[in-house]
């Protein structure tokens, strides 16, 4: 029965780490993005800083990406409660 009791309390901290991560991940992902539509404006007069545009999209996909692993994590771990 105390093993039980740990693997909530585990399940808990789990569920409570990835929520966190997914929500700071989405903000994350607002930021960069919102750093890119300035650069994205100027690309219609200069492409001397497209290769600055283009890492901040591979950011935001990368942030994307993370976000669904956590997504995806959380509702494993929410099915396991």
């Amino acid at each position: 029965m105390a093993l039980d009791e740990t693997t909530r309390q585990v399940n808990k901290r789990a569920v409570n780490a990835l929520d966190e991560a997914n929500y700071r991940l989405g903000e994350a992902n607002f930021h960069v993005l919102r750093a890119v539509q300035p650069l994205e404006g100027l690309s219609k007069y200069t492409n001397a800083h497209d290769p600055a545009l283009e890492e901040l999209r591979a950011v935001a996909a990368r942030i994307g990406a993370a976000r669904e692993d956590v997504a995806r994590r959380l509702r494993a771990e929410d099915e396991g409660q």
